[in-house]
C-alpha cells in the first residue's frame, strides 16, 4: 500500500479500536473516513453522528468520547473532536517525504494498479446505427466509453473494447432503399451523405408504396442470403469506415465489431431463445393481442424489478408475428454471448489497423475463430431511455441461468446533449451543424483564434497544440458533467484558459514541464519533508489521492469524478506557483523539494488527463 492507503487504513483501524473502548460495537467504517477539499484538518470522520443517534446522545459528546480513546497513528500529529466530527491533523513533514518519493518511484505508474487482477470486460459503446455520422450524442456515449475503458485498463483489468453494428435495422434498411433508387455516387464523406439520405427517405415514406416497398426490403435483407442482404452490408460497412475516421480525429478505438448480420446469420438468436424457452417462461401465443407473436412471460418470472412492474399484460414481445425479432431479443443472445452462456458461433476478419497501430477486427461469414467475449463484467454505455430493455435483458439472463446478471451487466445510462442554441433530430435532419465532425471543426476554429491571441507559437507546432486544445476543450466539457445529466454544450465554458476546463488543465500542465526544463536541480537525495506549507502541502494530499480516485472513478463508472480531480489539480497547482519561487527557491534543499513536488504533479495531472482521452502537453 502506498502512504495515503497506510494512513486510511490506520486511521479506520484505530477508530474501530476507540470505538469498541468507548462501547460501540459493530460499526463499521466505510466512507466516514475522507479527506475535506476545504477547512483545516487533513482527515475527518463522521462517524460519531451516527453512534450518536443509537446512543441518544449528542456527536459533539460522542465525539469526544471517541476521541478519548484514540492511539498513536502513523502520519498523524494529532487528533480533535471538534463539531461532532472526529478530525486528524497529519505530520507534514513525514507524510510529504512518504507521498513525493513513492510518487517519483512510479512515475505515469501512480494512476494504475493491479485491482482487477487481470478479470476480463467488455465495453460496449458507442453502438451508432450504420445510417448517418456520428452526431454530439453519440460523441457523448464514446467519450464515456473511451474513459471507462481506460480506466478498467488502469486498473488491472483485461478490457475488450467493442462496437456492436446493428445493420438490419429499420433505419438501415430505408438508406438501402434510397441508396437503390434515389441517388448515384456521394460527394462528401459518405455517413454525412447517408444521413441527409436518411432524412429524405423518412420524408417519402408518407407515400403508402413506398412504405410498402421498404417492409418488402426489410423482409428480404432478414432472410440473409439475398443480393439485398450483401447489398446492405456492403453498404453499413462502408458507412462504419467513414463513422471511424470520425473516431479517430477524437483518439477512439476498438478491439472487435459484432455485426447484427452475423447474430442473425451465425443462428445465435435461436441458440438463445431455446436456452431461454427451456425455463417455461418463453412460448409462442396462439391467441388473443399477442397471437402469432413469442412472447417472455413476466407473470412466470417471480419477483420483478420495480422498472418493470406494471407492464400491460406482464408480457415482452421477443419475436413478432411476422417473425421479426425486437431489440430486446438480439440483445439477450448477444449477452448470452459475452458471458460464455453459449458457443461462440462467430468468425472474425481483419477490418484494418487503426492509427494507433491496434488491429481491429470483426464479425464475418468467413474468417477465423478468435476469442473474444466470455467476460465476467459486461458495461453497456446506453442512452437512459433502454433503461427497461437492459433490465428485461438481465431479467432473461437471470431466468436462463445466470444468476449474477443484475450485478455483472452494468447499463452506464447516459442522457442527451444540446448545444446552446436548442435540440435536434434524427430524422428530420436538424443534426446537421451538430455532428462530431462540426463540433471539431469548429472546436480547430475557435481554439486557433485563443492559442493565437495567448500564445506565441508558429508552425506544426501551433497546429498541434490548436488540435490539442480543441479536443481538451470538447472531451473534458463532456465529461465532467456526470452521465446521468443532460449537457448543454458551451463553448464559453469548455474552450478557455481559466475554470474547471480541459484547456486549463493542459496549460497547468505545460507550465510544470516548462519548469522542469528549465530546473537544475542539486545533486543527491531529496528532502521532501520541508513541503510543509500550506499551498505545498494541499498539493502534496491532492497527489496522495490519485490512486483511490482512478478507482473511485472506475467503480462509480464516472468520469466526473476524474475531470473534477484534475481540476483540482491544477488550480492546487496554480495557487503553488503564483505563491512560491520553484527555481529561485530559498536554499537548494528546498529548491530540489519543490522539484520533486512539480514532478509529482506533472505524473498526477498528466496519468489522469491520459486516462481521459486528453493528451497532455508539455509546451504551449
Amino acid at each position: 500500500m502506498n502512504a495515503y492507503d497506510v494512513l486510511v487504513a490506520a486511521v479506520k483501524s484505530e477508530l474501530s479500536k476507540a470505538l469498541s473502548a468507548a462501547g460501540f460495537i459493530g460499526y463499521s467504517l466505510g466512507n466516514e473516513v475522507t479527506m475535506p477539499e476545504r477547512g483545516q484538518c487533513d482527515l475527518a470522520s463522521s462517524v460519531a453522528f451516527k453512534a450518536a443517534r443509537a446512543a441518544k446522545k449528542t456527536p459533539i459528546e460522542i465525539a469526544a468520547q471517541i476521541c478519548s480513546k484514540m492511539g498513536k497513528v502513523r502520519y498523524v500529529r494529532e487528533v480533535k473532536a471538534e463539531n461532532g466530527f472526529i478530525n486528524f491533523y497529519l505530520d507534514r513533514s513525514a507524510f510529504s517525504a512518504a507521498v513525493i518519493s513513492e510518487v517519483l518511484a512510479k512515475k505515469s505508474g501512480i494512476t494504475t494498479s493491479t485491482s482487477g487482477n487481470g478479470e476480463k470486460v467488455i465495453i460496449e459503446y458507442p453502438s451508432v446505427n450504420p445510417n448517418k455520422p456520428w452526431h454530439i450524442g453519440h460523441l457523448r456515449n464514446a467519450l464515456i466509453g473511451d474513459t471507462v475503458s481506460n480506466l478498467y485498463a488502469a486498473c488491472g483489468y483485461s478490457v475488450e473494447r467493442e462496437d456492436y453494428i446493428d445493420d438490419m435495422g429499420l433505419q438501415v434498411v430505408e438508406n438501402v432503399w434510397g441508396v437503390m433508387n434515389l441517388r448515384g455516387m456521394p460527394a462528401k464523406k459518405y455517413d454525412h451523405w447517408l444521413g441527409e439520405m436518411y432524412v429524405e427517405v423518412n420524408r417519402r415514406m408518407e407515400d403508402k408504396e413506398v412504405k410498402e416497398q421498404i417492409g418488402n426490403l426489410l423482409t428480404l435483407i432478414e432472410q440473409g442470403d439475398t443480393y439485398e442482404a450483401k447489398f446492405a452490408r456492403e453498404m453499413a460497412e462502408q458507412c462504419v469506415s467513414a463513422q471511424r475516421q470520425t473516431a479517430y480525429a477524437y483518439g477512439i478505438y476498438h478491439d472487435v465489431l459484432i455485426w447484427e448480420s452475423d447474430i442473425m446469420r451465425s443462428r445465435l438468436l435461436e441458440t438463445a431463445l431455446g436456452k431461454l424457452a427451456k425455463t417455461g417462461v418463453l412460448h409462442r401465443e396462439s391467441e388473443g393481442d399477442y397471437n402469432g407473436c413469442t412472447i417472455l412471460d413476466l407473470k412466470k418470472a417471480g419477483k420483478l424489478p420495480s422498472s418493470m412492474q406494471g407492464l400491460k399484460g406482464s408480457v415482452k414481445v421477443l419475436v413478432r408475428s411476422n417473425g421479426t425479432a425486437v431489440y430486446a431479443a438480439k440483445d439477450i443472445a448477444f449477452h448470452m454471448w459475452k458471458f460464455g452462456m453459449v458457443d461462440n458461433p462467430f468468425r472474425y476478419r481483419l477490418s484494418e489497423r487503426q492509427p494507433n497501430n491496434v488491429e481491429l477486427y470483426m464479425t464475418s461469414a468467413d474468417g477465423e475463430k478468435r476469442e473474444y467475449g466470455r467476460v465476467n463484467v459486461a458495461v453497456n454505455i446506453i442512452d437512459m431511455k433502454q433503461a427497461y430493455e437492459q433490465n428485461v435483458v438481465k431479467l432473461a439472463l437471470s431466468l436462463a441461468g445466470k444468476s449474477d446478471a443484475p450485478e455483472s451487466m452494468v447499463h452506464l445510462a447516459y442522457n442527451v446533449v444540446e448545444l446552446e442554441g436548442g435540440a435536434f433530430s434524427g430524422r428530420k435532419g436538424t443534426w446537421v451543424g451538430y455532428t462530431a465532425d462540426d463540433l471539431l471543426s469548429e472546436g480547430k476554429a475557435r481554439a486557433e483564434r485563443l492559442v493565437t491571441e495567448r500564445l506565441k507559437m508558429s508552425g506544426s507546432e501551433k497546429e498541434g497544440v490548436i488540435c490539442a486544445v480543441a479536443l481538451a476543450a470538447i472531451k473534458f466539457e463532456m465529461l465532467h458533467i456526470s452521465p446521468e445529466r443532460k449537457i448543454v454544450f458551451s463553448w464559453g465554458k469548455a474552450l478557455t484558459f481559466e475554470g474547471l476546463s480541459g484547456p486549463y488543465c493542459l496549460y497547468m500542465h505545460a507550465r510544470a514541464a516548462r519548469i522542469l526544463e528549465n530546473a537544475d536541480a542539486a545533486a543527491g537525495p531529496t528532502d521532501c519533508s520541508q513541503l510543509a506549507t500550506d499551498e505545498e502541502f494541499r498539493l502534496v494530499k491532492l497527489i496522495a489521492k490519485c490512486g483511490e480516485i482512478v478507482e473511485k472513478a472506475r467503480s462509480e463508472h464516472r468520469s466526473n469524478v476524474l475531470t473534477d480531480y484534475a481540476g483540482l489539480l491544477a488550480a492546487a497547482f496554480s495557487k503553488f506557483y503564483e505563491r512560491y519561487s520553484v527555481i529561485e527557491a530559498e536554499s537548494e534543499e528546498l529548491k530540489s523539494a519543490r522539484i520533486a513536488l512539480v514532478q509529482a504533479f506533472k505524473y498526477a495531472l498528466g496519468g489522469s488527463l491520459s486516462l481521459l482521452g486528453i493528451r497532455p502537453l508539455d509546451r504551449m
